[in-house]
């Protein structure tokens, strides 16, 4: 058990025996582990990615990182965060770029944590985190929407903002409600034609990775065509085995039947014209076969599945996990609402064997590691690519995390976060995740605070919880093959509006000026309309503009009452020498003989330069029969402590007076 010194605990910290961390921790470590299990293959599914690979993080979270977490009641795993940077990697680059870009993510952590860095990942401006996160929250509801419909994500976030409506035509009709033996066949077919139709995807984006659009000749290498081709044979027979099948199915109404066999012909006609494309070697050829080979497969795919029921199962999803935290009694709220959604919504599919996709997870969960390997590296690497991302997943999940331990930090009076120790945890971690196959980890909030309302004392409960994890994926890898893929899009969904919290965040940002809205709004639009990279760096920019407007600012406001030959210069911002020439024109503008009064409580910084002009300007104003009034005390305490100024913040002269 960890026994943290004072200055590491909160006020009043008494740490945990032995008997009272083990009673409370694994009862928290179960509550935990239920509202990990379906983000860990939700958040992998919105990803691009094996579901096994949102659960190999989860277990790796909690095993690995739980153990030397610098926050032991921070819980990590997948989070939500990191979907659309590893989306757009898997898509572009496969999924070996995807480990090695999540290991080089984890070196830069963990050499990060060694030098002492934690707290650097800190210096962002929360505009920019909050931008950030609901821009993520965006692309998640924009992609996922279309996942709950049992539909495919479209290529980037507007694309699939635009397709919402289509969506929503595509699920919105009520399901026909069909014979429990065309209900059987469809679900029966459905899984392995989704099997056949990723495939083929699969070859098509190896061949397009490896086939560049510039290429100077036109036959493929025999690097690349030994293995496609393979993949395209064995392919081509599971697509003509699939036809056979068809023709042994006996239905009450043999036209539902006629009409996949008729798709499916077509596939197989055009999985054969791949095949001889290939042999052939023309590139052209090639990825022309290639592209009305995977179309040709997504045919009968959508005849066979079933969006209606999809939409109506994700939306039952959202409405049991809503009506769960608002309407359930809190004693029952022990039991997190997507665990129970996912609980129902599994059961209702199963009992009557709806026609919707499922999640695919390996028998064995060391078949399904996508172990990181030179030999495949070697293939796709790009040094600049992976280093790009590499930082970019460092970046973000670093500062997610350390985040998310501060907030923590709030919720408890335990352990004070250790920030390096934390990074460098993280960094292990996710090194370990890259080799393994995993997606990145960050520390996620959700589990973290459930962890903590759940009454975790020590970082037992995040160890167990890995373990729990681990355990089902082991055991019980058939129950995870019943749930269907629209009730964990679902509740992606909820969760990608739950961040995008736009009017709390807007809120709570005007408080601090037009500028943090400004920065705020355009981070997330940037972010929708570009990518997660190119809107962080632009909010920070804006940013670090911001700063440099924010030191160079002065304002000046001067009031003069003619009748008392009396004046008021009002400072706002920073008096630098930048600003001498608008200090010096709003004291030229004071009569001759006037006594000045100059108020600076909005002041934040005035430098030398400007210092040097107040009391020169006094002098001359003195020598004309006025008078100065500053309280040059005040002035003192303010800036000049280490700044050097001490000596000419003095009165300059008999007629200068303290406020």
């Amino acid at each position: 058990m960890d026994k943290p010194s004072a200055s590491q605990s909160g006020k009043g910290y008494t740490p945990p025996t032995l008997r009272e961390a083990l009673r409370t921790d694994i009862l928290s470590s179960i509550v935990v582990f239920l509202v990990a299990l379906p983000l860990c293959m939700g958040i992998a599914i919105a990803s691009g990615a094996p579901v096994i690979s949102g659960l190999i993080t989860g277990i790796v979270g909690g095993l690995i990182v739980g153990m030397l977490s610098g926050q032991p009641l921070q819980v990590s795993g997948p989070a939500a965060g990191l979907t659309v940077v590893m989306f757009g990697i898997i898509q572009d680059h496969g999924l070996a770029m995807m480990g090695a870009a999540v290991l080089v993510g984890g070196i830069i952590q963990l050499v990060s944590g060694i030098c002492g860095l934690g707290q650097w990942f800190r210096a962002v401006s929360p505009a920019v985190i909050r931008g950030m996160l609901s821009g993520i929250g965006v692309l998640i509801v924009a992609s996922q929407f279309h996942v709950m419909v049992d539909d495919i994500p479209k290529d980037d976030g507007i694309q699939n903002l635009l397709a919402i409506p289509a969506a929503i035509q595509l699920g919105a009709p009520l399901p026909q409600w069909e014979a429990q033996a065309v209900r059987e066949f469809r679900t029966a077919k459905l899984k392995q034609l989704n099997y056949l139709h990723d495939e083929q995807k699969h070859i098509h984006k190896s061949l397009s990775r490896a086939l560049p659009e510039n290429s100077t000749s036109d036959i493929i290498p025999p690097t690349v065509l030994r293995p496609a081709l393979e993949r395209q044979a064995a392919l081509t027979q599971s697509v003509g085995r699939f036809l056979d099948d068809l023709k042994s199915v006996r239905l009450h109404d043999p036209s539902q039947v006629a009409q996949v066999r008729a798709a499916m012909e077509q596939a197989f006609k055009e999985s054969q014209g791949a095949l001889a494309a290939l042999k052939q070697r023309k590139i052209e050829q090639v990825k022309a076969t290639q592209t009305a080979a995977v179309a040709a497969l997504q045919s009968p795919l959508h005849q066979v599945k079933s969006h209606e029921w999809a939409a109506k199962l994700g939306l039952l999803t959202i409405v049991i996990i809503v009506l769960w935290q608002t309407v359930t009694p809190k004693k029952l709220r022990i039991a997190p609402g997507p665990l129970v959604a996912t609980v129902a919504v599994t059961a209702i599919a199963a009992v009557l064997s709806l026609p919707v996709l499922r999640v695919d997870i390996p028998d064995n969960l060391l078949a399904g590691l996508n172990l990181l390997s030179i030999e495949t590296l070697s293939e796709n690497l790009s040094i600049m690519t992976l280093l790009g991302t590499g930082i970019l997943v460092a970046a973000i999940a670093s500062a997610e995390t350390l985040l998310c331990a501060t907030a923590v930090d709030q919720l408890h009076r335990g352990p004070r976060t250790r920030y390096d120790k934390e990074l460098r945890s993280q960094g292990i971690g996710n090194m370990i995740c890259g080799v393994l196959g995993g997606l990145p980890m960050t520390g996620v909030i959700v589990r973290s605070s459930v962890n903590v309302h759940a009454g975790a004392k020590t970082r037992l409960s995040a160890i167990l919880h890995g373990l729990w994890l681990l355990t089902f994926v082991l055991l019980l890898a058939s129950v995870l093959r019943m749930i269907p893929t629209a009730c964990l899009a679902a509740i992606l969904v909820y969760t990608g509006w739950k961040l995008i919290n736009a009017r709390n965040n807007l809120i709570e940002l005007w408080r601090y000026g037009k500028g943090e809205v400004a920065i705020y709004l355009v981070t997330l639009t940037v972010i929708v309309v570009q990518d997660l990279l190119t809107g962080v760096l632009t909010g920070v920019a804006l940013s670090g503009v911001k700063l440099l407007h924010s030191f160079s600012h002065l304002r000046t406001d001067l009031e003069i009452d003619r009748d008392q030959d009396k004046a008021i210069l009002f400072l706002e911002g920073s008096a630098t020498f930048l600003r001498l020439p608008r200090l010096a024109t709003a004291l030229e503008q004071v009569p001759n003989g006037a006594e000045l009064h100059v108020d600076f409580h909005r002041l934040h910084y005035i430098d030398h330069a400007c210092i040097e002009l107040l009391m020169n300007w006094a002098a001359q104003h003195e020598s004309l029969g006025g008078r100065l009034v500053l309280d040059w005390d005040s002035l003192h305490a303010r800036f000049s402590a280490g700044n050097g100024l001490g000596e000419r913040l003095q009165a300059p002269g008999p007629n200068s007076k303290a406020a």
